[in-house]
């Protein structure tokens, strides 16, 4: 059951909490860049059943103008790193006033648009985040060349990281080139990052989402999809057992690519 509140910045969070009694880890799991639709519910779910405490804060509420463009792909809501950095500070802080969320970091989670942000925020924010996740995102041309206004080149924002870090791509999103994930898992390992980078063959953008079937019917891919959410709360579940708390360092590359790649280059 998903759970509505409103913050004092009028900011919308919703959460689902699993169904096993005690305090449980947190996970910010934000939207793509539709904004908070119905595959982003699902999400929250889907993690919550995973034995989380699943939210997500609407990252647009600041925008006034006309929602259904965007929520049909069709219009575009910028966000700067500032306005991130304040609103997942506003969620964490809603998040721990609840008795049944585990008082430890929270897990951040960026689909999309909201790729950037878990590293945004974790770089801002190193002793609040106990990991993050960027899915289908976060490293796109435009995230590395600082295009928007406000918002920092990803690359002056990892040596900045402090926590375990998940990347899951799509071998065929052309949003997200290879050799962009090569530059991020060579900048990872330079800075010294636990990371795990999982890249999935012969998947497009957005592999992950099943409810727009009309509007995009090549890209929901259901065995990546599966995986993926496996990778997901396998990472989580590693992060808060302290399996990256041991001292040594984790680097895990699985490019599961259909055809043959330098990822050395």
């Amino acid at each position: 059951m998903l759970t509505e509140t409103t913050t004092e910045q009028g900011m919308r969070v919703w959460h689902a909490r699993p169904a096993a009694d005690g305090p449980r880890p947190a996970l910010l799991l934000l939207h793509e860049r539709y904004g908070p639709v119905e595959h982003s519910f699902l999400v929250l779910e889907r993690m919550a059943e995973a034995g989380f405490i699943a939210a997500m804060p609407d990252l647009f509420h600041r925008f006034k103008g006309d929602r259904r463009p965007v929520e049909l792909g069709e219009g575009r809501v910028e966000i700067t790193d500032p306005e991130v950095v304040a609103d997942l500070d506003a969620t964490i802080r809603y998040l721990r006033s609840l008795p049944y969320v585990d008082r430890r970091g929270v897990g951040v989670v960026g689909f999309c648009l909201s790729g950037r942000a878990p590293i945004v925020h974790a770089a801002a924010r190193p002793n609040e985040v106990a990991a993050i996740c960027i899915t289908h995102g976060g490293i796109y041309p435009r995230d590395y060349n600082a295009e928007k206004p406000g918002q920092a080149s990803v690359a002056g924002l990892i040596p900045q990281l402090r926590c375990p870090i998940l990347g899951m791509f799509g071998e065929n999103d052309r949003s997200v080139p290879m050799e962009n994930v090569s530059r991020f898992r060579r900048e990872l390992e330079r800075n010294g990052k636990d990371y795990w980078i999982r890249i999935f063959a012969g998947t497009p953008h957005g592999w992950m989402n099943a409810t727009e079937p009309d509007r995009y019917p090549t890209r929901y891919h259901a065995a990546s999809a599966e995986q993926s959410w496996g990778v997901l709360a396998r990472f989580f579940t590693d992060v808060y057992s302290g399996a990256y708390a041991n001292g040594q360092r984790t680097w895990l590359f699985q490019p599961d690519a259909a055809v043959g790649y330098d990822f050395a280059c």
